[in-house]
């Protein structure tokens, strides 16, 4: 009798390993399906700022900021969180770097991925120079058109004169290396 009950318990497993695995394939060809995919297929990162020069985004006042005034400058694309711990010590660094070169043909973009409120703070609580504005998802696919395959944050982008992106940072960045980046193409 405990033969028969190990036989059909092993039956049982068995089964419910199959259909658990059945449904799993159907749930991702039904996610697939929906336009929500569970991996992204991969696609080459842009080569060049135009889709960042073709986006436009808010300030935390309000305003309007449309990206193609500054074609020919070197630019420094960051996206970012107020609540991001690697941000908080990497935009006090980008300020600096800003106000050393932003007379040489030099800009700072900050694109924060939070809301208007939290941004404005941060900025003023830390006396942030350049640029700075927010967005949700059409600044998330921004950083993945700029090549943020990962889609993580701090995501970092250096962009040329000619507007070919010749950097992309995922994560923290060390301090230095985008200057180290950004200065030989200033001439300096």
């Amino acid at each position: 009798m405990s033969s028969n009950r190990i036989l059909l318990n092993s039956r049982s497993l068995h089964r419910g390993v199959v259909l658990g695995a059945a449904a799993l394939v159907a749930m991702f060809i039904a996610v697939k399906g929906n336009g929500l995919a569970v991996a992204e297929e991969a696609k080459p990162p842009a080569a060049t700022a135009d889709a960042f020069w073709a986006s436009s985004f808010k300030d935390p006042g309000g305003t309007m900021h449309k990206f193609d005034d500054l074609k020919g400058k070197i630019s420094v694309v960051y996206f970012w969180a107020t609540w991001c711990e690697a941000c908080q010590i990497e935009a006090p660094q980008l300020k600096a770097l800003f106000e050393k070169y932003r007379d040489k043909g030099f800009n700072v973009v900050g694109i924060a991925m939070d809301n208007a409120d939290k941004v404005k703070e941060f900025v003023a609580k830390h006396q942030l120079s350049f640029t700075v504005v927010y967005g949700g998802r059409e600044a998330m696919q921004l950083s993945k058109d700029l090549g943020n395959s990962l889609g993580g944050i701090p995501f970092l982008v250096v962009i040329d004169r000619d507007g070919k992106i010749v950097e992309r940072i995922t994560g923290e960045t060390k301090e230095g290396r985008v200057e180290g980046i950004v200065a030989p193409l200033l001439g300096g």
